[in-house]
Formats: C-alpha cells, structure tokens, sequence
C-alpha cells in the first residue's frame, strides 16, 4: 500500500492504512463498510461496545457522505481507511463532494455529527491534500487492551437484564438503514426522542 499523510491538528503523521475501502458512495453500500469494520473486533483485540461505538461513528460518517456529498442524486466515491496508531484507533472516512457546510434543505436532523463526536474520542473536519472531504475520528483502544487482560466479572442476578440488553442491541447493530441504533434504543430508554 502506498503511504499518506494526514494532518492531525498541528502534525502530520505519514502511514499506511491497515484497512483501506474504496466504494461508491450509495446506501446498500454502508452496510458492506460496517461488516468489514467487525474484522476489526479479532484484529484490535476490541471489546464488543467499543466496536459498536466505531461501527455507528463510521455509519454515520458514511451516511452523511451519501446523503450530502454528491448534489442531485449523483454518485462519486467514498473511502473509509482504519489505521492503529499506538493506543489509539484512526478511521478517516473521504468523499470528493463538496464539502461541509451549513444546509437550509438538509434532509436530516442534523444529529450525525454530534453523535460520531460523543462516540469518539477526538472527531476533525476538514479536506485533505488532494482537497477530498474528510472526516478523522480517532478511538481509545487502551480500556478495551485492559477489560481484554482482565478477569470476566459475572454477576449471577443480571441474567435475563443482560440477555434482553444483548439482544436488543444485536436488533440494533443489524439494522443497515445507516439509522442511528443506540440514538434509537437511548431515546426508548430515556423517554425523550431523537
């Protein structure tokens, strides 16, 4: 793979990324990038919520490219590339549109940025040097390195809670409308909407 550089706030870190997808920019797509990002659970070592929180992130980077990158139903291309930097995760998800900004016939909520921003450590927007849309999401991977070292704690009387959970968020994780899932289960939980 060829090396890219990609400035960082004030750095630039030259790499190769370690998972790199180039597709067209179209619904039914999305669902193929958040399948490969389950590779990344055996490959990082991940634990299950951390994986979550990166594959909604990068749900809702990549639908905000489909819905918002290309004017008039046109199609162009989107790149998602993962790179492990050290303790951390970097996914960069590219488009060629043209650009973010302000949208007074914005078909969404306007919920997906600030949700990739609560699931992520660290979230820039901004162009690279070929002047394509990105958006950097970084990821702490040192809790996941540590809950993975550390002894299973079982508590016998959480049973069926974490049965119904788990399966409610196996429902959730399914779901390949580029919807965000825990937005979805959080408003049910907390009475509010989203």
């Amino acid at each position: 793979m060829d090396r890219r550089s990609h400035a960082l706030g004030e750095r630039t870190l030259t790499m190769s990324p370690d998972m790199q997808i180039a597709i067209p920019a179209r619904a039914e797509n999305i669902a193929i990038v958040r399948h490969a990002l389950g590779a990344l659970e055996d490959g990082y070592a991940l634990d299950p919520q951390t994986l979550s929180d990166i594959r909604l992130a990068v749900t809702e980077a990549c639908t905000n490219v489909v819905v918002h990158a290309y004017p008039d139903g046109e199609e162009g291309p989107m790149e998602v590339l993962t790179t492990l930097l050290g303790e951390e995760l970097l996914v960069v998800v590219r488009d060629e549109g043209a650009g973010i900004g302000p949208r007074p016939d914005s078909p969404g909520l306007g919920l997906g940025l600030p949700l990739i921003a609560s699931l992520s450590e660290s979230v820039q927007l901004g162009r690279d040097e070929r002047d394509r849309t990105e958006v950097r999401m970084t990821f702490s991977l040192a809790d996941t390195a540590a809950e993975a070292q550390a002894p299973a704690q079982v508590d016998p009387g959480a049973g069926a809670n974490a049965r119904a959970q788990g399966d409610a968020d196996a429902d959730a994780d399914d779901r390949h409308d580029g919807a965000p899932a825990r937005a979805v289960l959080g408003a049910a939980d907390s009475g509010g909407t989203s």
